[in-house]
């Protein structure tokens, strides 16, 4: 998605972030290790590492192509036709961690991803080929999937998720 302005893009990263969390209170923690939530059974709590895991990747690229680096793209020893094996990682790293650690994480690292969005000009955001790294994409093109985006479609999960598991 392109963004007609940085405001537009923070405003979309907030919106679904709120969403999003609004959703997730909905669901009782004692339901957040139940499976069906998307893929291979995955939880409540395995969706929320996810997303977790993406926002950081997308902050280490940054970094480092920040640093003069060019970041490995998605993620070391994975190519981004490989994402569904890149996925299955990122949920075998985090399946057996606790509600608590998984939920700080999450906050933290939106707070972390949004910190950077606001601090960064309008150019670093939406100029096209602005860092190297993202070669003729502006930098709004990671971070939107990786933030508002993902934040939609795993509340598209988790909406669909609790019309089959029912209420409570």
């Amino acid at each position: 998605m392109r963004y007609a302005s940085k405001q537009a893009l923070l405003e979309q990263i907030e919106q679904e972030h709120e969403a999003f969390v609004e959703l997730l209170q909905s669901i009782p923690r004692a339901r957040y290790r139940e499976p069906g939530v998307w893929g291979d059974d995955w939880t409540v709590l395995d969706l929320l590492a996810h997303l977790t895991e993406w926002e950081q990747m997308c902050l280490r690229w940054y970094r480092e192509g920040r640093r003069g680096g060019s970041p490995v793209l998605p993620a070391p020893g994975y190519k981004w036709g490989q994402t569904p094996a890149l996925n299955r990682a990122i949920w075998k790293k985090h399946h057996r961690e606790s509600v608590a650690a998984v939920m700080a994480r999450f906050e933290t690292s939106y707070r972390e991803i949004l910190s950077l969005a606001r601090r960064l000009s309008s150019d670093d955001l939406l100029v096209p080929g602005r860092f190297a790294w993202t070669r003729k994409l502006p930098l709004s093109a990671y971070l939107g999937p990786n933030t508002c985006s993902h934040y939609r479609t795993a509340g598209k999960f988790l909406k669909r998720w609790q019309r089959k598991r029912g209420p409570g």
